[in-house]
């Protein structure tokens, strides 16, 4: 177990936690981002953690509404700050950008330790996709142009260590060939990248650092299950991309997030479930609306893991609506008048005693 920054626990013991995502491609993302997060707190329906996601450096960084007006703990990708297309990064540019999240109150921070060129050359021959990460994608870029033996990060893990440790942030580990397909799950890449991810986690809790594992993707449920055995070597939270459990559900991608998120949590390795909108794989442009049904299916997950795991909110929350559905008889939950069953409805024709 490890707690962020805030006070919220993440691990085995306690209640699944809920990501939600959010973020600017280009400076004209801003308003359409502000606004979503003004809208999940409008609604009162909020994730219990969040991350800015954004790719430009903005005047004021959408974490600080993540921070300030919503009040959760937030977290970013390092490989999104300060990365430069035409000559990659510096240490000192990554350094002084994670010192900056750090003094902002960032709770926990993804790097991609294990983007390594030599996963990435088996991919491309051996994989249907060869990766989707973004953050990883960048990595694996500046290693190649600037002909780097290890990546920046793994050079630098040890001062990378220091500075988590001086500010109390969590590292998340992220996974740069989690399969993008179904296909691809559980293949010797996806786990030749999970034994190094597992080593570098057992390095940084070695330290002191408190440390989140990112991995799976999109895996069936018999694959998960057996892949599941290997995640839990790290002793550490899992805050899995997906898991989404089939590649079919086109515009509906939030309904296969919950099941694959809501079995991931139950057998132990979906400590924190991410938000996906239904449109996941086939749509840029989200609403407001849409990310709101997106945290609403990921809560709705966390609560069929919990009430199976005997977390104790659980419970409450599951009598809380048995108790309502009970006194209002002839109601349904937004108050009207109930006529599905007409004359014969079993809460009417015969009594409780």
């Amino acid at each position: 177990m490890i707690t962020l920054k805030g006070g919220l626990s993440i691990g085995n013991s306690c209640p699944t936690r809920v990501n939600c995502n959010v973020g600017c491609n280009k400076f004209s993302d801003y308003e359409y981002e502000k606004k979503k997060l003004l809208f999940i707190k409008e609604k009162g329906i909020l994730p219990d953690m969040m991350m800015d996601l954004s790719l430009v450096n903005l005047p004021t960084p959408l974490f600080y509404i993540i921070r300030d007006d919503l009040g959760l703990p937030f977290g970013t990708v390092l490989s999104y700050h300060g990365f430069k297309k035409e000559q990659g990064f510096s240490w000192e540019v990554i350094k002084n950008n994670f010192l900056r999240l750090c003094n902002a109150g960032i709770s926990f921070i993804t790097i991609h330790f294990t983007a390594d060129s030599d996963l990435l050359s088996k991919a491309r021959i051996e994989r249907q996709i060869p990766f989707t990460s973004r953050g990883g994608g960048i990595v694996l870029y500046d290693t190649i142009i600037n002909r780097r033996t290890n990546n920046i990060f793994r050079k630098h893990i040890d001062d990378l260590i220091e500075i988590a440790l001086q500010y109390d942030v969590v590292i998340s580990l992220g996974s740069t060939f989690r399969p993008a397909t179904t296909l691809d799950a559980c293949d010797q890449i996806h786990i030749e990248e999970t034994k190094r991810q597992l080593a570098i986690c057992k390095y940084l809790q070695k330290r002191g650092v408190k440390t989140m594992i990112e991995n799976v993707g999109h895996i069936s449920l018999d694959k998960l299950t057996k892949h599941a055995e290997l995640l839990k070597e790290s002793n550490a939270p899992i805050m899995p991309l997906g898991p989404l459990p089939t590649d079919t559900a086109e515009n509906m991608d939030h309904i296969a997030n919950a099941v694959g998120g809501a079995y991931g949590a139950f057998i132990g390795i979906a400590h924190v479930i991410n938000s996906v909108t239904r449109f996941e794989h086939s749509q840029s442009l989200i609403t407001p609306e849409v990310t709101l049904e997106a945290i609403r299916s990921a809560k709705i997950a966390a609560q069929i893991a919990d009430l199976s795991r005997n977390i104790p909110n659980a419970l409450i929350h599951e009598k809380r609506i048995t108790d309502k559905r009970k006194n209002l008889h002839s109601c349904i939950s937004d108050g009207t008048l109930c006529v599905r069953c007409s004359n014969v409805c079993p809460l009417k024709i015969l009594p409780y005693d």
